[in-house]
């Protein structure tokens, strides 16, 4: 089993340590074992809080919370996990509790089509996996539906890796769920990279205070889902009345205290088979890597000739459009001349950033002095996109992208392609996005 993957916030009361380290209990439980006899011992248990299909009343799934031993320091999640990172045992922790949730959900005889929601973090490539665990791993793969599911706060901090371990996941044959969606407005639009099956709506856009983001979260996770066919879940149910509101605002599935707390499987009422299975929605053909954005729009489509001036004029609408979207957005580009394809400095990525989630470039050279809160990536000398130019505006409801080669015509300007079907403006995203995850990963 190769795909392992650092946990991510569980829940409520994880969620301190995950966003600020180690807490107060980072070195040692005063009431009971040490985080290394924890780790080693493999002193973990499994709780495991149902996932409800809200019109049914149906168990349809399960998220597996970590639990260290009870009555001690340890035994809530957060202090363990914190503890764990500053003792450099994260990694091994993190096995040794998606283990026993394996394990547990085994030997509870789970259906086959029971989903089994496992909480994981930025991936990581610390260490190999220790021989006694592999079992269960390697049982989970066979005999579970595991999602993998990724924090949004993971996404927005560190896209590059954590695409890297999606496309892990999905080799292996996982799902993938966004938790904590809403928080962060990065979430929304890296959300097409992730792909997920399940997208797990904010606690907040279910309590009877209407979160203020509402409607743009419900507007961005609505098309996504009509898109792709992925379902919805709210989380954080803890009446009637929140269910209710979970429906009206497009979840299919819910889970919080309403339905029931986390607990061992071995005193839950464990259902044969869900009538409402949790499907993984289709994949994206797949992209060569070697391609282009330049190939993929003028595939099938002729380019177009035009002057310098007016592709710059283009390019600076793009641009102008980047700086100004309501929505959140993730802004791609390909500069081998290490300015803009409108003739601006590079610098006016740094103002872009303001208002996108994410901004990504390939460049001829890396400037002396970096961009901040823009990634920037030297293109290898051999890349055939040392002679593009492309430039990629991507939001939950707006996609353009504008690539160019010089010509070789004595009459002299480009050709060009300006492109805003959605699926091949993602595709060309996913490729600049894959050449800056390969540079920042390696």
């Amino acid at each position: 089993m190769v795909v392992l993957f650092q946990r991510g916030p569980e829940s409520a009361e994880s969620d301190g340590a995950d966003r600020h380290g180690a807490g107060p209990h980072a070195e040692a439980a005063p009431d009971g074992p040490t985080i290394e006899q924890v780790v080693r011992g493999r002193m973990v248990r499994a709780f495991f809080q149902p996932v409800i299909h809200l019109d049914s009343g149906d168990v349809v799934g399960y998220e597996a919370l970590a639990r260290g031993p009870a009555g001690t320091t340890f035994e809530s999640p957060g202090p363990m996990f914190a503890a764990a990172a500053a003792a450099g045992l994260a990694w091994e922790l993190d096995l040794v509790a998606h283990a026993a949730a394996f394990r547990a959900a085994v030997e509870a005889r789970l259906h086959p089509s029971t989903a089994v929601f496992i909480n994981v973090a930025t991936p990581s490539s610390a260490g190999p996996v220790p021989p006694d665990l592999m079992p269960a791993l390697a049982l989970a793969r066979a005999r579970l539906r595991v999602f993998m599911e990724m924090s949004e706060r993971s996404l927005s901090a560190d896209a590059e890796a954590t695409m890297l371990g999606i496309e892990r996941a999905r080799a292996a044959g996982w799902g993938i769920a966004l938790d904590n969606v809403g928080v962060t407005a990065a979430s929304l639009a890296l959300m097409p990279f992730a792909y997920p099956d399940v997208v797990k709506i904010d606690v907040s856009l279910v309590h009877e205070q209407t979160h203020p983001y509402a409607p743009r979260v419900m507007n961005t996770v609505t098309a996504h889902a009509e898109r792709t066919g992925a379902s919805i879940m709210a989380v954080g149910i803890e009446s009637e009345a929140h269910a209710r509101t979970a429906r009206g605002l497009g979840a299919e599935l819910g889970q919080g205290y309403h339905f029931g707390r986390p607990a061992p499987l071995a005193g839950q009422l464990i259902p044969r088979e869900p009538q409402h299975e949790i499907h993984l929605i289709a994949q994206r053909p797949a992209v060569d890597p070697k391609a282009t954005p330049y190939q993929m729009a003028t595939a099938g489509r002729p380019a177009l000739a035009v002057t310098d001036q007016v592709l710059a004029a283009l390019a600076g609408h793009i641009e102008q459009r980047a700086g100004l979207d309501p929505d959140p957005t993730v802004v791609l580009a390909c500069l081998p001349k290490n300015q803009m394809i409108s003739g601006e400095p590079i610098a006016v990525l740094q103002m872009l950033a303001r208002n996108a989630s994410y901004i990504g470039a390939l460049v001829g050279e890396l400037p002396s002095i970096g961009v901040p809160d823009v990634h920037l990536v030297r293109l290898d000398d051999n890349d055939a996109m040392r002679r593009e130019l492309t430039m990629i505006l991507l939001g939950p409801h707006y996609s353009a992208m504008l690539t160019a080669r010089r010509q070789a015509s004595v009459t002299g300007g480009y050709a060009y392609r300006l492109v805003y079907d959605r699926t091949t403006v993602e595709q060309a995203a996913s490729v600049i996005l894959r050449r800056i995850n390969k540079a920042s990963l390696s």
